[in-house]
């Protein structure tokens, strides 16, 4: 009887882990699902035209702003997309900002950033997601 009471569960327990896998519930949706990450904020320049490789050796610098996350994040496919693919193993996040002066203060600081995550598609794009901001405050704790 315990040997059928311990496959019932196994069962139970991999079917649970199945759906959960297959429905990426531990994992967050692309625009237009709105999601609000924490995480520390720096201005990061990056190698830009002609040859995005090295600012060193004469590629334009593009400063942009990174979120930097404490734990890895994965997001969902979206099937009506060509260009937002799953992606796992995600710790920052490049972000697309209106009014860089609005957040200047908060460079350096660990943040709340509300906003829409899209996939990167062109070179200017430095994370394999990014996220389009609507507001960033303090984080509170």
């Amino acid at each position: 009887m315990k040997a059928k009471q311990l496959i019932v569960v196994a069962c139970a327990l991999s079917l649970t882990l199945i759906t959960d896998l297959s429905m990426g519930s531990h994992c967050l949706d692309y625009e237009p699902s709105i999601v609000e990450l924490t995480g520390k904020l720096k201005r990061v320049v990056f190698p830009g035209p002609p040859n995005y490789e090295s600012v060193k050796e004469g590629d334009e610098p593009e400063p942009y702003w990174v979120l930097y996350l404490a734990s890895a994040i994965c997001v969902n496919g979206d099937p009506k997309s060509d260009f937002n693919t799953p992606e796992s193993k995600i710790k920052s996040l490049q972000l697309l900002i209106s009014n860089y002066d609005k957040y200047r203060h908060l460079l350096g600081q660990r943040v709340t950033v509300k906003g829409l995550l899209t996939h990167s598609f062109t070179g200017h794009h430095n994370t394999p997601v990014m996220l389009g901001v609507r507001d960033i405050r303090k984080a509170l704790n």
